[in-house]
Parts: C-alpha cells; structure tokens; sequence
C-alpha cells in the first residue's frame, strides 16, 4: 500500500492521507490526470470553481482509494503536524504501507522527516516505510487529500461531498 498526504490549516489543521494498493495506482493517476483543465499543472481546490470541485469529488468516488483524516483541529499546525503525522504511522504501519507521500511545504520537511524518523522507528517499521516530499504538480494522487482537506475545511455542502471516501476518521489531541 501506499499513501498521500496534504493538510489543510484554515482551522487548526486537518491532515489527510489517501491510501491505495500500488496496482490501482495507475489508473488513479490516468483519471486525475484527465480532470486537469487544459493548461493545469494540476488540480488545487482552493483554485478551482464550484462547478469543477462537484465534477472532481464525483470523479474522485470512482477512485479505489482509503481516506483517513486526522483532525487537530483544536490545535495550532506547529503543535498538530505532527501529533497528526504520529497517528498517520500508527495506522500505516497496520496497513503495512511501504511508501509515504506527503505534499512538499518547505517549512514543514525538516521537521516531517525527524517526526517520521522517530514514529517509523516507534512501530518497528522504519526498514519498510520509505518517505519522500514532492510537489503536487509531480504527483497526482496528492490531488486527493488536498480536495479532501478543502472540502473538510469549507464546510456547508462540501463535507458531504467526499464522506463517501472517508474510511477512517482519528482525532488527534
């Protein structure tokens, strides 16, 4: 299995991963990337209309993917990344995840990689769960947990939007 992951931190901040077997992995892809519009590097909610993010959530039901939200919400992003991230190996190690994907923000990967360093070597698990930082644009299946987080974080119709995906919801003190 593998796993991607962006947050959102309009409200404290909401960490999403979604989870895939490697073999659905290039259709996911194919299918995100279709749903680009022409001239997208690719797909950022926060960017797009209404109109789009309805097309795109629907799409995004087809999709064989897990969806885990760790919600540190009442917490500030320096203090909740990475109690969320602590909580993210715990479950990826059960799933027995080999590669983990998280959204580049410079600002967050030196402290990223030593929370991973430690929580991987926590669960035993640091010789098989490889991580990297890459760029939304360089990976497409980083487009879901943004739209995921979004939607989480907007409110009103949204939520309801991508609940369909959500498999697993841990709130993180």
């Amino acid at each position: 299995m593998h796993a991607f992951v962006d947050e959102n931190t309009v409200r404290g901040i909401l960490v999403v991963a979604a989870v895939a077997d490697p073999s659905a992995l290039d259709q996911a892809r194919r299918t995100l990337t279709a749903l680009r519009m022409k001239g997208q590097e690719r797909i950022h909610f926060k960017s797009e209309r209404d109109a789009r993010r309805r097309t795109i959530c629907s799409a995004l039901e087809a999709l064989d993917v897990q969806v885990h939200v760790y919600d540190a919400t009442g917490l500030t992003p320096k203090v909740g990344r990475p109690r969320c991230l602590e909580a993210l190996v715990d479950d990826l190690a059960e799933l027995s995840v080999s590669r983990l994907v998280l959204e580049q923000d410079d600002s967050t990967v030196k402290s990223d990689r030593r929370t991973l360093f430690d929580a991987t070597g926590k669960h035993g698990i640091r010789d098989r769960l490889t991580y990297h930082h890459l760029r939304a644009k360089q990976e497409p299946m980083l487009w879901i947990p943004d739209a995921v987080a979004w939607c989480l974080a907007k409110g009103g119709e949204w939520p309801a939007r991508v609940r369909p995906l959500i498999t697993k919801t841990v709130a993180v003190r």
